[in-house]
């Protein structure tokens, strides 16, 4: 994992509950403390992250052990819940539903509570604000599962999957193979209206859409559709009730969908193998560099479940790395023994 150190900023993102994403972000920490001394890791968190129980299920997470020298931005309301020796070095003028953020350094190892900004301009305010202490830091973000938009602030993105997304092997590789489709879609090479619409299309020149609900949406689109339409841009959620109305129009093929970033495209399996069938090209204006796919092969009970073939049709299907949780854990053991 040396490789991810020599990013500015990295954010870890979950596909759904308990796929690993903060035993992985204490993975960094400890192989930073371990083969990356030279760094400084700056961590946060798009929700909260590090309390002994999640608080809708209340079964146990694992909770973050930072090092020192670690910087940390976390809410008020939990510096209290942080066991570390620590100095303030800014209170920002951003908040979280749990009070205003400040930004520190802790001066001993210990447990810490993160709960950062959730809208991309405060996390970019706070990626500046470590830059000013520490430029050279590695910035950390672990992130909330319904909030996937921020890993467009970072550099690279690892995404974590696991058996707990569901019980049939199919499935968790569909949404693991949809999701990556999703988030690695290539960067349009359109200029783009910067105006405030929903949507627009393109023409031989770019004209606004009216409608904001998907079925009227849906509609303004398929009526100024044409054989001459080369393009699509929507801005906010693609949804199935939308791509549905578009796709029931035969002729609505062979053009480019335009989001706004990978993260608003909110199909199904079934939708985007009609997308690929027309021959409609999904783009971003924004889009997300997906580094790596991190497996959890454990159930919340801590069973393992044999899982090699799916991480190995996974790394087919989506020609990236796939590293399983247990082995960097394994791994871990072996350079601290």
């Amino acid at each position: 994992m040396k490789d991810l150190f020599e990013k500015s900023s990295l954010s870890i993102i979950g596909l759904g509950k308990n796929t690993g994403k903060t035993s992985f972000l204490n993975e960094l920490l400890e192989e930073a403390r371990i083969h990356a001394k030279d760094k400084i890791l700056a961590i946060t968190s798009i929700g909260r992250d590090g309390e002994e129980k999640d608080l809708v299920t209340n079964s146990k997470k694992p909770r973050i052990y930072v090092y020192e020298g670690t910087l940390v931005a976390t809410s008020t309301e939990l510096l209290g819940r942080c066991d570390i020796t620590m100095e303030i070095l800014d209170v920002l003028p951003l908040y979280s539903a749990l009070g205003r953020i400040v930004l520190l350094r802790a001066l001993s190892d210990g447990f810490v509570e993160i709960a950062g900004p959730s809208r991309k301009k405060d996390l970019a305010l706070l990626e500046s604000t470590v830059r000013r202490i520490e430029p050279q830091a590695v910035f950390l973000v672990d992130g909330a599962l319904s909030r996937m938009s921020f890993a467009t602030s970072t550099e690279s993105t690892v995404l974590c999957t696991g058996v707990n997304i569901s019980r049939n092997p199919q499935k968790v590789l569909e949404k693991t193979v949809d999701a990556v489709y999703g988030l690695t879609m290539k960067k349009t090479r359109r200029w783009l209206p910067m105006e405030k619409w929903r949507a627009f299309i393109y023409n031989g020149e770019w004209e606004k859409i009216e409608g904001n609900l998907a079925m009227e949406l849906g509609k303004e689109i398929i009526d100024k559709f044409t054989e001459k339409t080369e393009a699509v841009f929507l801005k906010g959620a693609v949804t199935d009730s939308l791509l549905a109305k578009l796709l029931s129009e035969a002729s609505f093929r062979s053009v480019e969908l335009i989001l706004e970033d990978p993260t608003k495209l909110l199909v199904s399996h079934e939708k985007l193998e009609k997308l690929n069938l027309r021959k409609i090209t999904v783009t971003a204006e924004q889009t997300v560099s997906v580094e790596r796919i991190l497996f959890n092969p454990y159930e919340t009970s801590g069973l393992e479940i044999p899982s090699e073939e799916l991480m190995e049709l996974i790394g087919k299907e989506t020609a990236l790395p796939v590293v399983s949780l247990k082995d960097l854990q394994r791994r871990r053991r072996n350079d601290e023994a």
